[in-house]
């Protein structure tokens, strides 16, 4: 399959943007300059954003000893009062926007502004209208990404959230060294290993999904990968202009489970974990009721089987940017052996419509 779309670009700069998002001294300083007074961060965001966010929201509360919360811009402004009860000098509003134009976001960072809230804007574009209304901003650093569907921008933003965390940790006496050399060297490897894991999965793909269509898609996970199957269905949404859906894999079973038919495609994300059991019985399940079901499995003991993925195993960041990787690499292999371009034009002039951005 001749792969044709930027897409492909992006997924294999992400080693370079990575990295150099691990490495920027302004995210460890801006941790010292809030670490010791914060206890509760809001963040503010849309779509990939807003995923990256659920993703690491956890791992920041567990680590960093503060509280996190996740709201989409309208849901912040309109209903949530929770923030407006906090200590203005020990909250702050951060907004994720990687193109620093997100109407809804700008708006929700004015109006926390107007009520006395430290602001923190993360973003990829320097120049851009959020930088210009924010306390604060730390950079992606991803060059830009001219794609509908956000791939290098997502990893990224997933870097700099987890970096952010463990500056806040270490500034409040919450982790030691050697945990976070631990987390360090886990991101590193995985980071060293893009370019070996794409090849990988695009030749899983070859023998086991080639000569099937998605006509509806499920992500389910759990973990931090809740946050990568609402990121997982998003892709492909995005890239195959299809009804696709997320759940955690426990929900799942409380009425969705009803919608799968023989031709539905569900994705499972497995980590070690105490849901790993319920995981690994869903899975066979589901492999009797539909023709597409796979286990991306990056747990310690992966099984073997046609419908399973075997991914690397990386216990405290629950191989994050593994399985992310891999959702990514589907979104854009999927709809290219389809004969489809991932970024067609599907309903364009709706956003200029609404004002997503400004």
């Amino acid at each position: 399959m001749n792969k044709k779309s930027i897409m492909w670009q992006y997924i294999l700069e992400e080693p370079k943007v990575l990295t150099r998002v691990m490495e920027s001294e302004k995210i460890r300083q801006y941790a010292v300059k809030i670490g010791k007074k914060l206890d509760s961060i809001y963040f503010v965001a849309h779509g990939s954003s807003y995923n990256a966010a659920v993703a690491v929201s956890d791992f920041m509360m567990k680590y960093s000893g503060i509280r996190v919360y996740v709201y989409t811009p309208a849901n912040f402004m309109y209903n949530t009062s929770a923030v407006w009860k906090e200590e203005r000098d020990k909250t702050l509003v951060a907004a994720i926007s990687q193109t620093g134009t997100s109407s809804g976001v700008i708006d929700a960072l004015r109006l926390a502004r107007e009520r006395g809230i430290a602001t923190l804007g993360i973003t990829d574009a320097a120049e851009s209208i959020l930088t210009k209304e924010v306390d604060d901003v730390l950079f992606l650093a991803c060059a830009g990404e001219k794609s509908n569907a956000k791939t290098k921008g997502y990893s990224a933003t997933l870097v700099l959230l987890l970096m952010l965390a463990l500056g806040i940790g270490r500034e409040k006496g919450n982790i030691e060294d050697a945990f976070e050399k631990e987390v360090m060297r886990e991101l590193q490897k995985q980071i060293s290993e893009i370019p070996q894991t794409v090849e990988r999965i695009c030749n899983w793909c070859e023998k086991n999904i080639a000569a099937k269509k998605l006509k509806e898609l499920y992500v389910l996970g759990y973990g931090m990968n809740f946050g990568t199957a609402l990121e997982g269905q998003l892709k492909l949404m995005e890239t195959m202009c299809i009804p696709t859906m997320f759940n955690d894999i426990v929900e799942f079973s409380h009425g969705m489970h009803r919608a799968i038919r023989k031709d539905s495609a569900i994705f499972l994300l497995q980590t070690d974990h105490p849901l790993k059991k319920l995981t690994e019985e869903t899975f066979a399940y589901l492999e009797r009721a539909s023709d597409l079901v796979v286990m991306l499995d990056a747990g310690s003991v992966p099984a073997e089987g046609e419908n399973r993925l075997c991914l690397s195993h990386y216990p405290l960041t629950q191989s994050i940017l593994v399985l992310t990787l891999a959702m990514q690499v589907f979104a854009v292999w999927i709809p290219e052996q389809e004969g489809k371009d991932p970024n067609r034009d599907a309903h364009n002039d709706f956003t200029e419509i609404v004002h997503t951005r400004m």
